[in-house]
């Protein structure tokens, strides 16, 4: 294999790339992205045990062929080459399972060791008739305000991921941990997609931290039996499907509500914020809501001193004390870009909502005790 590449070009989608590689010690190809001169273009690809991303790179291919390279030294290298067009070329060495990778650049010259191609899978076909068009800013908001809410680990797997339904021209992303839930949903321009699929949050993580801001770039969303596929610009995430029930969402009754309130996002938050010096774990790490006439008492007591802080609020309904984790309350609030918002509350002991209609709802539980 002999080809070459521009440095730019190939460092970007080498960073790409590697958000997928393995790190499985046991599998012959950890720590490594393919590289592919064999189909008439060249492309990275790389894979682990829950997405694969391919990336395809403008470049010159000489003499066709394809070798495995670790991604974190490629990476290292390239970045520290100057600008300009790089030549990357190895010779097929027969039964050798480890070869020579050779990398040019002017008068610099990197020789390295490679994996021999087939070692690496490949995509799984890609089934294209059941389709959704979407912006990438469009998917990056909704995910990025909502995945905060999945389980980093789970005996339930399925809280790992976030639960995306299409159906009806409405795109909705929902997500829940023990003691929160974030649900948003978006109108889009298909009311023809049908869809209800698990996907795990890590790998969401590592999606949006690719896509564009842009809002007239779009990506492409392929819907399969076990996978699911974002293609835009000149790659392919292919992500592996969580299978299990997903958390019954209309099951959450905010309508018999005793106590309604409305708030200035922003001095809530800070509010919040300053009740995290005080809130420790050993004390439950909570703070006290004491909501009475237009007045919100927001306190804490710990082991190390205390807080208390009044706000101004609008008040529908009872008074009422509560307790939350300020945490969940704030990352809930970082969510929401609203200069106000409304909290319903059904109970010293129930959950809590706060909510748009049809735009979002965050679910928070109370600290009991």
């Amino acid at each position: 294999m002999r080809i070459s590449i521009e440095k730019e070009k190939f460092l970007n989608s080498i960073s790409i790339v590697s958000k997928a590689i393995s790190n499985k010690p046991n599998l012959n190809t950890s720590g490594h992205i393919l590289i592919d001169a064999t189909k008439g273009f060249i492309r990275l690809l790389a894979n682990n045990e829950d997405m694969a991303i391919q990336g395809i790179v403008d470049g010159e291919i000489i003499e066709e062929g394809m070798v495995g390279v670790d991604a974190r030294l490629l990476n290292d290298i390239i970045r520290k080459i100057p600008d300009g067009m790089i030549n990357l070329f190895y010779n097929e060495r027969e039964d050798e399972d480890a070869i020579k990778v050779l990398i040019e650049s002017d008068n610099i010259k990197f020789n390295i060791s490679g994996k021999q191609g087939y070692l690496f899978s490949d995509l799984p076909e890609i089934e294209r008739d059941n389709k959704l068009e979407i912006s990438q800013y469009a998917l990056k908001d909704i995910i990025r305000r909502t995945i905060f809410c999945t389980a980093v680990s789970s005996v339930n797997k399925v809280l790992e991921g976030e639960l995306f339904v299409i159906k009806n021209g409405v795109f909705r992303v929902e997500a829940v941990e023990q003691s929160r839930v974030a649900i948003r949903q978006i109108e889009i321009n298909n009311t023809e997609s049908d869809n209800r699929l698990i996907i795990k949050g890590t790998s969401l993580n590592e999606l949006i931290k690719i896509i564009s801001d842009d809002t007239e770039a779009m990506i492409d969303i392929y819907f399969m039996q076990n996978n699911v596929v974002f293609e835009f610009d000149s790659n392919i995430i292919v992500m592996r499907l969580i299978e299990g029930n997903f958390f019954d969402s209309s099951n959450l009754k905010y309508n018999d509500y005793i106590t309604k309130v409305e708030v200035n996002k922003k001095n809530l938050y800070e509010c919040l914020d300053r009740t995290t010096l005080i809130a420790r774990d050993g004390d439950k790490k909570s703070v006290k809501f004491d909501i009475k006439d237009n007045n919100l008492n927001v306190s804490v007591i710990s082991s190390i001193g205390s807080i208390n802080e009044n706000i101004d609020i609008e008040k529908e309904g009872e008074d009422i004390e509560i307790n939350f984790n300020p945490k969940l309350f704030i990352d809930a609030l970082k969510a929401i870009d609203d200069e106000t918002v409304t909290i319903y509350l059904i109970g010293k002991k129930f959950p809590c909502f706060i909510r748009k209609e049809d735009v979002y709802n965050y679910v928070i539980l109370p600290v009991l005790g």
